[in-house]
């Protein structure tokens, strides 16, 4: 999932606590686990990103 204008930064942040609250359930499946941890990296990944873009557009602004 990239974050950009098809998806924006608040619809992939919902997603990531979707499977944040996901992780927080009492009984989790070991398999579905690793799926949805690596779904979650990716997620994390793509906003990082995103910040870092926006940071940078950011400082040019500002120059």
């Amino acid at each position: 999932m990239a974050v950009d204008k098809k998806i924006n930064f608040s619809k992939a942040y919902q997603e990531l606590q979707k499977i944040v609250e996901w992780f927080e359930k009492e009984e989790i499946d070991l398999e579905e686990g690793i799926k949805k941890f690596e779904e979650g990296s990716e997620i994390v990944k793509d906003l990082k990103g995103y910040l870092e873009k926006m940071e940078n557009k950011i400082k040019e602004l500002k120059k």
